[in-house]
């Protein structure tokens, strides 16, 4: 849980009264998908390294030479790299006026790094970022793990992984970041292609962090959004995922991390709603470039200049853009035409949500079983139940009519309980044809000159239908059929009834109406 005092800088930052650039950022970003023998090798390590320091490069203003990228090398090779990194920030640097971030993705346990199957130990990445000769430290440490979809690394449980600063680390203008709290494991997601850590991380750096809309993002609101989507993340998964934050920024305010709304080369989405948004590059098929749920209306992320197909989606339905950036381009979301894709269609395409529910309200008519007989009309109230392949359906029916039969009278009520089972096929963004099967026991009861007969029957049939969405959740559906009735029918024999056998006959049915899914 964010502390009061957290909350209270949050809040100053916010108003835009506690951030502070600095004039060059130097990077340090290590990747290594390979730890000690009994850890499982990760997909994401090196990746998630390697678009960090690329986002810092586009958003961060950070110059090309001044990062630095180790991908799976070992501890020497990482302790190398900041000594040579810390050098230049003697020699280049203002030691009042420079940063240095260094971010690691890759296995961890109580003692250090797993680089391979060497370690870098806490002490000695503490003591030489503590001793960098820079105005600001940041130390952000994703600790992801393997296994599956979601791999949760290492093979057997460790002591607690905890980076919590001592007195040694309470300097000034230092912040250390980590993916998980003590003890908890860190997960990377096939979906994602990446942590879920670094890549909300990134999210927030690229735009959706930019809680104020000054244009910038500061290491607050990146950390606070990181967490929160991460917690939500983690929440599919076995256990838990709290990242951790140590802020130690005494008399400079809060850090600016990342300006997208200034970098230069990229493009801005302004996404109008405070929805998740799955950005894909080119189209549905294409890789996932970002997933951003934006805490506030009309924020935007910065994305290099390309197409994109983008999803938002509202807890009732989808909206689908395709959208085309350019360089310094701002697409609004809002001024560009979506299809929205709208509860059972959200489940056939495959959504997050896997049923959606329904109410039906139909008037229509079906053929006589017996020839000569007027049509009724009728009424059905059903329920339906939309799955990703199959939509079932339990209704009612109630049919009423009159006739006259040899110059008689004859009134006749049916009540009929049935069930349907539909697969529905989405021609277009507004039409839905569907093709299924209807089951039906029905009960009639005729009066005929103060006679009163009852009567059952048993009706089988195929079902076709057609959709199409009106508003909100209410359609308009038209359903029809052949439909054949299984029933006793008596038995004569030289015009006396002689008892009763099966009998079947062929008819058809239509009605018209409409359909509301919540």
């Amino acid at each position: 849980m964010i502390g009061a005092a957290f909350r209270a800088l949050l809040a100053l930052c916010a108003l835009g009264l506690c951030s502070a650039a600095h004039g060059r950022t130097y990077v340090l970003a290590l990747g290594n998908d390979v730890g000690q023998p009994q850890e499982v090798e990760l997909r994401f390590a090196r990746r998630d390294a390697e678009r960090f320091a690329q986002v810092l490069r586009q958003v961060g203003g950070v110059r090309p030479t001044d990062v630095v990228f180790v991908g799976d090398g070992g501890a020497d090779e990482a302790r190398a790299a900041l000594a040579n990194l810390t050098e230049r920030l003697a020699r280049e640097g203002n030691a009042q006026d420079a940063a240095l971030v260094v971010y690691y993705s890759g296995h961890a346990d109580a003692v250090g790094l797993h680089l391979g199957r060497t370690t870098l130990t806490y002490e000695t990445l503490r003591a030489a970022v503590r001793d960098a000769p820079a105005a600001v430290r940041v130390l952000i440490i994703d600790g992801c793990r393997s296994g599956g979809a979601t791999r949760v690394k290492g093979a057997a449980p460790a002591e607690p992984f905890d980076l919590a600063l001592d007195d040694k680390l309470a300097v000034e203008g230092l912040a250390v970041m980590t993916s998980s709290a003590a003890g908890e494991d860190s997960h990377e997601s096939d979906r994602l292609g990446g942590s879920f850590f670094t890549h909300h991380l990134i999210a927030a750096l690229l735009g959706a962090g930019d809680h104020n809309a000054d244009g910038d993002v500061t290491l607050t609101e990146a950390y606070t959004y990181a967490y929160h989507h991460t917690l939500q993340a983690s929440g599919r998964t076995a256990r838990l995922q709290h990242p951790t934050y140590h802020y130690d920024l005494k008399g400079r305010g809060d850090f600016v991390l990342a300006r997208p709304a200034h970098a230069d080369g990229l493009g801005q989405l302004v996404l109008a709603h405070p929805v998740r948004h799955l950005i894909w590059l080119d189209d549905a098929q294409g890789p996932l470039a970002a997933e951003v749920v934006p805490d506030r209306p009309y924020a935007a992320v910065s994305l290099a200049p390309g197409r994109y197909f983008v999803q938002a989606r509202h807890p009732e339905h989808y909206t689908e853009y395709t959208v085309r950036l350019g360089r310094a381009d701002r697409a609004d979301l809002a001024r560009v035409k979506g299809q929205r894709v709208a509860y059972a269609r959200l489940v056939r395409k495959g959504g997050a949500v896997r049923s959606a529910h329904g109410l039906l309200l139909l008037a229509g008519s079906r053929l006589p079983v017996l020839h000569g007989r007027a049509m009724a009309p009728e009424a059905v109230l059903g329920y339906t139940l939309d799955l990703p392949w199959l939509t079932l359906g339990l209704r009612g029916r109630y049919a009423q009519g009159a006739d006259t039969v040899d110059g008689l009278d004859l009134t006749e009520r049916t009540v009929g309980l049935g069930l349907t089972a539909e697969h529905v096929f989405d021609v277009t963004g507004w039409l839905s044809l569907g093709l299924g099967l209807l089951a039906e026991g029905a009960w009639t009861r005729q009066r005929l000159t103060g006679e009163v007969r009852d009567g059952q029957a048993l009706i089988f049939g195929a079902l076709g239908s057609a959709e199409v969405p009106l508003w909100g959740g209410l359609g308009l559906r038209l359903e029809g059929g052949p439909v054949t009735h299984v029933f006793p029918a008596a038995t004569v024999d030289n015009g006396a009834q002689t008892g009763t056998a099966l009998a079947s006959r062929v008819t058809g049915q239509a009605a018209l109406g409409v359909t509301w899914r919540f």
